[in-house]
């Protein structure tokens, strides 16, 4: 085995170790973590950063350096050679300049000996990706490890979007459960309500009912109790006429007393039992029974 052929089957073992790893992260600080560890046995490099571009042009770039903690920034600004590559998506090669690089990587370029920026546009289903490598003579990077770069790439990105997508879909079953929560908080206030009301309707039946019964007695009362002194009085003046002075006196005059007495008695029994009914039915509409 040439060396050649040994150097590509340990840059493939260790691909294979890296993909194996990154499927089982479950957070993007994970994923940039576990791609660090193992970025240093696939090819040379000084830094790496890939850029994912969504569609209302939010950035989320991970920057990788080496003997450092990988970067990862949500909402990140793009570098201008990055704005370059997502309009014309045309792949470079040219000596680094200190303006290519993100503010926390400036103080490095000054330990690197001529190095050079590569850049490359590539497109992942509806997704937008660029991704940059530096390297320098000390540490160079050549197109034969193209092949394994891509893969890398593709790996950390679709891994990403999965927890991406995943994260999206806990923050909407989470938001889903916290609507059913209030509907159902919702239903439980509208049921009191209903309840509530229902108690209210029952009551003013009830007092309805109370009222309506009382209504009945009083007017059974006026009908017969009322009229049968009412009915005598009125008689006895009917005929008033017929009798002399004496006998108006004597006979009539008693009576009619009698009858009139009688009359105030049951309107006074009327009275009563009035002013009873309605204190029964203000107690009732307040809650009383």
């Amino acid at each position: 085995m040439n060396l050649s052929s040994a150097k590509y089957r340990i840059t493939y073992e260790a691909f294979s170790k890296l993909s194996g790893s990154l499927s089982k992260v479950e957070s993007v600080e994970e994923l940039g973590i576990v791609a660090n560890r193992h970025l240093k046995y696939l090819f040379n490099f000084k830094m790496l950063r890939i850029v994912m571009l969504f569609k209302n042009e939010t950035a989320v770039s991970f920057t990788f350096l080496k003997s450092k903690e990988p970067k990862i920034v949500d909402s990140d600004e793009l570098l201008d050679y990055e704005k370059q590559l997502f309009k014309v998506k045309i792949p470079l090669l040219r000596a680094l300049n200190t303006t290519d690089l993100p503010g926390h990587a400036t103080a490095l370029y000054e330990n690197w000996n001529k190095p050079k920026l590569w850049g490359w546009h590539t497109t992942s289903g509806e997704r937008e990706i660029c991704f940059s490598l530096i390297s320098d003579d000390t540490e160079s990077f050549n197109h034969s490890d193209m092949e394994i770069l891509n893969l890398l790439v593709d790996n950390i990105t679709s891994r990403y979007f999965q927890i991406y997508l995943s994260q999206q879909l806990k923050t909407k079953n989470l938001r889903l459960k916290e609507a059913i929560t209030e509907i159902e908080l919702k239903n439980t206030e509208i049921e009191r309500i209903n309840n509530n009301q229902q108690n209210i309707i029952f009551r003013r039946t009830e007092e309805l009912h109370f009222k309506n019964k009382k209504l009945l007695e009083l007017s059974k009362l006026n009908a017969h109790d009322l009229r049968e002194p009412l009915t005598r009085i009125l008689g006895f003046l009917e005929i008033s006429e017929l009798y002399t002075d004496e006998d108006l006196r004597k006979s009539i005059l008693p009576k009619l007393k009698e009858s009139a007495l009688e009359l105030d008695l049951i309107f006074r029994r009327v009275v009563s039992q009035s002013e009873q009914t309605a204190s029964n039915a203000n107690l009732i509409e307040n809650g009383y029974d």
